[in-house]
């Protein structure tokens, strides 16, 4: 998440950012460029602070113009205070929620966030993030300096003629939507005389963008939906063409599916569209069980791709596949995608690429699909990986929202001026063909993996190699999961005694203020995709900080049980401190009898910190190979110390691992699941308090779980955070929101709301739902 200055409301920004909503956006598909500095009230939008009743406010921004249409979405913020579920206008300009406070919100200390900026504020907050180039910027050595090249290149054409067809099924309503949504797919397959054998089928869907633009008109695109008129639609599933030829050559079935249906009406859905996108992809599988045969499709091995907010569609329609539907979920890759609920698929191997230049998903929240995939279920031998590609914005995965090459016009999603980190002059940045070709290539290398070709498994596992196909680019990756033995700091791990070095354990938060339980007290103006912001009520993680002053210092974990390391690699994934820069350190393991070895990990020990302006501090894997470590039992270590060979340096460790050569068998099981639902009741007059229960439904629950809970609406501002435990067997139940009736008309009206984030032996479906209580009382009574 992104630490950056706001107004007063900087210290508390994330506490009121919660993820209890996902208002969306309604059009443009180009990002709306910053006023220049200076810039009027007028030309950073105005606000409107109304009273609704005696303790809550609606307060809205209108923007100058409209709002762009990508995957993230508009937040309100401010010091203090708990907004309800933001909304956008059917013209796409304002911005609106609800509010209890005792007090008329002031302006002054209100923000409204979208993609890391301040729309209220003059200048860019992502510019003002990154760094200009510093002199002699070319000649800084690759972060891929010294990786192998894969001999078995995953982006290299197969020997299978393709062909390339077309379909068109009846559109369909959805929950939530007005109008229906098109049943549109692309598909590029081996030629039908091709002995492939049974294909795997492969299915891409497209994120939020832009839905209807006039060829005739460059500037000019509507929101309306069906596309009426001279508006044609964006052929945003036509982006992945050159990654389903790939495939096609190399004996995949694809096809890339349309869904600017739901773009255009996703604003109304509290969860941003997700589920929707989820059913659609069902719907298409559906469809395939009557292609199959004539397509020689294996549907037992369909791999899922989603870009952006499909990223997320994706995700949840593997969590929601069941086992018993004639197709199976072998694997997913999500790029660039959003996480609005903090979810992950438990065991569906995963693989999230991570562009480090992102303007739209700016924060990364990706990431989370690696790390909350890593605790939810112990049996869970899926890997999850996530792969960070330096240079790489987020459109440009897409040719249909690339300039030069889309249909219609498009933008580089990237701001912050052409000579700062990021900008088109910095050295690392990726061109539009460069970017498609690393994209893929590693989509290309998953879909391998996931069908059962472990030989390109370095490119995901942290490995230090690369692929030539991927040109000059700069991918680094880590790993959980695949068959690990992972321990966490403070879970499965207590702290050795330091020697020189300070360590301890701190909670995966980043702040201003400097609370001694923050990982990242201090710091600004960097994303920490591992890490919450200060106040955000998402589950956290705990790491382990380790800081040094001088060579030859040590600090590190002492493991509950020990770890075995005959055979195995070690892993430690790592943040280095940009503010100290590069880090150097050996690795010293103690064995159950004491005995103790240091080893030098690969790339010398050296981690070095992310580009400087890059704005990210994230997990770089630290390998160590455990049989040059003389002396000790490596079936037995009990603990894991970094020693240091820099002059200073700071890093947080995530977990170790003891990684096996290959892939575990993944377990054939689904999660079970949770789902809220909204509910509307009488308000009733009193005295007594009274309560609206919000009822929830659990599916396939076979051991205890827990579930983090949080409401509001209670009371002025409030906020509520729980766990709710669930038993075994356990189907549904209720979370009673007490409320006080009264019977004046109109004095209050109680609207609650929950969000609700899967901590272990569950997995959320619906996590937001809404509790309203109805004032039922007739005018003039009391």
């Amino acid at each position: 998440m992104l630490q950056r200055p706001t107004r007063r409301a900087a210290a508390a920004l994330a506490a009121i950012m919660l993820p209890l909503t996902a208002a969306a956006v309604v059009p443009t598909p180009t990002a709306a460029a910053p006023p220049a500095p200076g810039a009027t009230s007028a030309d950073r939008g105005t606000w409107q602070v109304s009273r609704v009743d005696a303790v809550t406010w609606r307060v809205a921004w209108t923007a100058p113009g409209r709002l762009p249409l990508g995957s993230d979405r508009p937040t309100l913020a401010g010091a203090g205070l708990g907004f309800g579920a933001p909304t956008v206008s059917a013209d796409g300009r304002t911005v609106s929620a609800t509010v209890r406070s005792a007090q008329r919100p002031d302006p002054a200390d209100l923000d409204v966030l979208l993609s890391g900026d301040r729309l209220d504020e003059s200048g860019l907050d992502a510019s003002r993030a990154t760094a200009p180039l510093a002199a002699g910027r070319a000649a800084t050595a690759p972060y891929t300096q010294g990786f192998a090249e894969l001999a078995d290149d995953p982006g290299v054409a197969g020997p299978f003629a393709t062909v390339a067809s077309d379909y068109e099924l009846d559109p369909v309503k959805l929950p939530g939507m007005p109008e229906p949504v098109e049943m549109v797919g692309h598909v590029v397959e081996p030629a039908a005389d091709a002995a492939t054998g049974p294909r795997p089928l492969v299915l891409f869907q497209h994120g939020r963008h832009g839905v209807c633009y006039d060829p005739d008109r460059p500037r000019a695109y509507s929101s309306d939906w069906p596309c009426a008129g001279r508006f044609e639609e964006i052929p945003s599933h036509l982006g992945y063409v050159q990654t389903q030829e790939l495939l096609a050559s190399q004996g995949y079935a694809t096809v890339s599916i349309r869904v600017n249906g739901i773009n255009a009406q996703d604003y109304r859905l509290d969860d941003g569209g997700a589920d929707a996108r989820a059913e659609i992809i069902a719907r298409h599988l559906d469809h395939w069980v009557d292609l199959a045969p004539s397509h020689d499709v294996d549907l037992d091995r369909v791999v899922l791709v989603g870009h952006s907010r499909g990223g997320e569609g994706v995700d949840r329609a593997s969590i929601q596949i069941p086992l018993s539907a004639p197709y199976r979920v072998a694997g997913q890759v999500l790029i660039a995608p959003t996480d609005f609920g903090t979810q992950t698929a438990p065991y569906v191997p995963t693989v999230t690429l991570l562009p480090a230049c992102d303007g739209d998903v700016f924060d990364l929240q990706g990431q989370r699909f690696t790390d909350y995939g890593r605790d939810v279920a112990p049996d869970d031998t899926s890997l999850k990986s996530s792969v960070l590609v330096l240079g790489a914005n987020h459109n440009f995965f897409n040719s249909e929202w690339t300039p030069g090459v889309a249909a219609a016009p498009s933008v580089d999603d990237w701001f912050g001026g052409e000579n700062r980190s990021c900008g088109t002059a910095d050295p690392r940045r990726l061109d539009g063909a460069e970017q498609r070709a690393v994209g893929a290539t590693y989509t290309a290398g998953a879909v391998r993996l996931f069908t059962g070709d472990d030989a390109v498994l370095p490119l995901f596992d942290g490995s230090r190699v690369t692929a030539a196909s991927a040109g000059d680019a700069e991918v680094l990756s880590h790993a959980v999961g695949g068959g690990r033995d992972v321990r966490a700091p403070g879970d499965e791990a207590g702290r050795s005694l330091p020697d020189g070095a300070a360590s301890r354990f701190c909670r995966g938060t980043a702040s201003y203020a400097q609370r001694a339980a923050d990982c990242g007290r201090g710091i600004t103006g960097q994303v920490t995709p591992h890490w919450t912001t200060s106040g955000e009520r998402t589950p956290t993680h705990r790491f382990l900080e380790v800081s040094w002053d001088a060579p030859g210092q040590r600090a590190g974990l002492v493991l509950e049980e020990p770890l075995d390391l005959a055979g195995r690699r070690l892993e430690l994934r790592t943040l280095v401190d940009p503010r100290l820069g590069h880090v150097q350190v050996d690795v010293r393991l103690t064995d159950a009898d004491g005995a103790t070895a240091v080893v030098t990990p690969e790339g010398d020990g050296v981690l070095r910190a992310l580009p400087r302006g890059s704005t990210k501090i994230w997990g770089q894997t630290l390998l160590v190979d455990a049989s040059a470590a003389a002396g000790i039992d490596p079936a037995r270590v009990t603990a894991v110390d970094l020693v240091s060979r820099s002059d200073d340096g700071r890093v947080w460790v995530a977990d170790v691992s003891a990684a096996p050569e290959g892939l575990a068998a993944v377990p054939q099981r689904r999660m079970a699941t949770i789902s809220f639902a909204d509910v509307r009741r009488p308000e009733g007059d009193g005295p007594a308090p009274a309560t609206v229960d919000l009822p929830f439904t659990v599916t396939g629950l076979t051991r205890p779980a827990r579930v983090l809970v949080l409401t509001t609406g209670q009371s002025r501002g409030s906020l509520e955070r729980y766990v709710l435990d669930l038993a075994p067997g356990q189907t549904g139940g209720v979370v009673p929101l007490a409320y006080q009736p009264d019977d004046e008309r109109g004095a209050r009206r109680y609207d609650f709301q929950l969000t609700a984030w899967a901590l272990d032996g569950v997995m959320t479906d619906q996590y937001v739902a809404r509790a309203s209580v109805i004032d039922d009382d007739r005018r003039g009574r009391g």
